[in-house]
């Protein structure tokens, strides 16, 4: 094949992996409504003023801050500011990050491993179910892969500088989704060790050098929230000291893997009902359960060849120190974190695990027919496993792999291109189908996860928290109306001891509203006391609380201060078999 014809095929191969991750991206995007609008109501917040935007402020009273850094919401902002605010523009950054991870992670899949490796590599990322899912919330972890990629890019030139501009970026990463990002640390310096010419001393200075840009790119904004006089910014979220190097230790760190904060005790038939972690058990096999597996997982036979079939004329390279070092380390966290855990977390393993399933599938093909044969065996039967303990074991979803199977058999002994590609196919079309089911079937939009078995009706194990998505009581236009019709010279238009009570109203009306005890219900921001005094001035009328809230010192002096406003005045939507909400008029 003459080289400008193999240049079109590459371009043209390139072209439709792209338009198809843009398509999973994309298509009914804007079904996805408002998504977490617990960030929404921060974006909304940061368009009215620099300050707000600036210590990325829950609410337009600059009252408490988001629970996560502001790098991802301040982009969501500049679109929400050219393009105007909507659940589609706040949705849309995220989508074209997801887009942009799966060219990146082309580029650097392609130069020392070729068009073929690339290529399978970007197309595994594109149709990988939870980066699919993740890139359609508003969610910052895209914004995170994103970050990681651009950094692995960087730190594999090999040059001093590069490392310096790596650990910059890694920083930016860090105020995008903290210490989430530090995990990915040891890979890029593990790539850029590898990948440099510098004598030994030269290294250790640009290291240190390195290490100072992380330490300063990383800890500036946090330093510069904690150095605020407190009653100029708002209230760090989900801190017990109201410091934000705290929630970078606590809440976003220690969390993740012991929980803290004690639950709210349950009878233990409703334990699944009001599940709000994927709880599945830490240890080594723990990202092999189907559950987790089915988000990440469906090529990782060949991600492992691509890890540990190394020829050793291959001798230490680079870029698979970086991969590999990529995948142990987010592998080891996650398979540790034992506290605060969602299934999304796993889209930081989606470069890695792409990654390699292209490079190994690239060394299989070199093999012969025999390597084929066992790449596509190895992955058939892996995928068996995960779609019979996923739908079941009569499930007509198990012909694609045991296609795969059978194209593996045939490459033994006829030409290997036919069955790679009828293999190939098969091989992508249960991950395909997880992926199109976090189109047709979110689930929960706060806890974004792809899942066929959902999209077909069946129970996936996870409880209806996540598997399904609920709309705040409070989101409720009729309530929204007569808030501000009733308002008058209140600052708030209501408060509420949580922030998913007052998100949905900020999101709709931009107004402020108060979340008294922050995201968890318990955060000591103001004392009764206080509370009682902002009551007094004024600054408060209308408290929402749920029906069956947990008895607090403040949901009691409510219930014994207020006046129960009568639902037919402001209620619109039902609260059947939910626990509804009310309404105390503190006047």
């Amino acid at each position: 094949m003459a080289m400008s014809e193999r240049k079109r095929l590459e371009i043209a191969s390139l072209g439709a992996v792209l338009v198809l991750a843009t398509a999973l991206r994309l298509w009914r995007l804007e079904a996805n409504g408002f998504g977490t609008e617990y960030y929404a109501a921060g974006v909304r917040s940061a368009l009215q003023g620099f300050s707000l935007l600036f210590y990325n402020s829950f609410d337009p009273a600059g009252f408490i801050s988001l629970d996560k850094p502001p790098v991802a919401f301040w982009i969501q902002a500049l679109f929400a500011k050219v393009l105007g605010f909507s659940g589609w523009t706040i949705h849309l950054p995220q989508a074209l990050a997801g887009i942009a991870s799966v060219a990146l992670l082309y580029r650097l899949v392609r130069q020392p491993f070729g068009r073929a490796a690339a290529i399978i590599a970007a197309l595994a990322m594109a149709v990988m179910p939870v980066a699919v899912a993740v890139d359609r919330s508003n969610n910052t972890d895209s914004w995170l892969v994103f970050f990681l990629l651009l950094a692995a890019w960087s730190a594999l030139r090999g040059r001093g500088g590069s490392l310096v501009v790596a650990m910059a970026l890694l920083g930016a990463a860090f105020n995008v989704k903290m210490l989430a990002a530090l995990v990915c640390g040891p890979a890029l310096l593990a790539g850029w060790w590898l990948s440099s010419p510098l004598d030994w001393r030269r290294r250790l200075g640009w290291m240190a050098g390195a290490g100072v840009t992380l330490a300063v790119v990383s800890l500036s904004w946090p330093v510069a929230f904690d150095l605020t006089p407190k009653d100029r910014r708002p209230y760090a979220g989900s801190t017990e000291g109201n410091s934000m190097l705290e929630l970078v230790v606590v809440h976003n760190g220690l969390e993740r893997f012991v929980r803290l904060r004690p639950e709210q005790p349950r009878p233990p038939e409703a334990a699944q009902a009001f599940q709000a972690y994927d709880d599945v058990p830490t240890g080594p096999s723990r990202l092999a359960t189907p559950r987790l597996a089915a988000q990440f997982g469906w090529l990782l036979p060949l991600t492992l060849v691509g890890l540990f079939f190394v020829r050793r004329r291959d001798g230490i390279h680079p870029e698979l120190a970086l991969w590999g070092v990529w995948l142990i380390a987010y592998g080891v966290v996650f398979s540790a974190a034992g506290g605060i855990f969602h299934i999304y977390y796993l889209s930081a393993l989606t470069p890695p695990v792409a990654a390699l399933a292209g490079i190994g599938a690239v060394r299989l093909w070199r093999r012969g027919p025999a390597g084929l044969a066992i790449g596509l065996g190895l992955c058939a039967a892996w995928q068996v496993y995960l779609a019979g303990a996923s739908l079941g074991w009569t499930t007509a979803w198990l012909g694609f792999p045991v296609v795969a199977l059978a194209a593996g058999i045939a490459a033994v002994s006829r030409d290997k291109r036919p069955p790679a590609v009828i293999g190939g196919i098969a091989l992508l079309a249960l991950p395909a189908a997880w992926a199109l089911s976090a189109i047709f079937s979110p689930g929960s939009l706060v806890l974004p996860s792809a899942s066929l078995p959902r999209w077909l009706g069946m129970d996936d194990g996870r409880g209806p928290l996540l598997s399904r998505h609920y709309p705040s009581l409070s989101d409720d236009p009729k309530l929204e109306q007569f808030l501000l019709a009733n308002r008058g010279n209140a600052r708030f238009i209501v408060a509420a001891p949580t922030t998913g009570l007052v998100a949905p109203l900020i999101v709709r009306t931009g107004q402020p509203a108060m979340a008294v005890g922050g995201f968890f219900g318990n955060e000591p921001i103001l004392t009764v006391e206080a509370f009682a005094d902002t009551v007094k001035r004024g600054e408060v009328r209308y408290v929402l609380l749920t029906a069956r809230a947990r008895q607090t010192d403040l949901t009691r002096w409510v219930r014994t201060n207020g006046k129960l406003v009568d639902e037919s005045e402001w209620r619109a939507v039902s609260a059947e078999g939910r626990r509804p909400i009310q309404l105390y008029d503190l006047r």
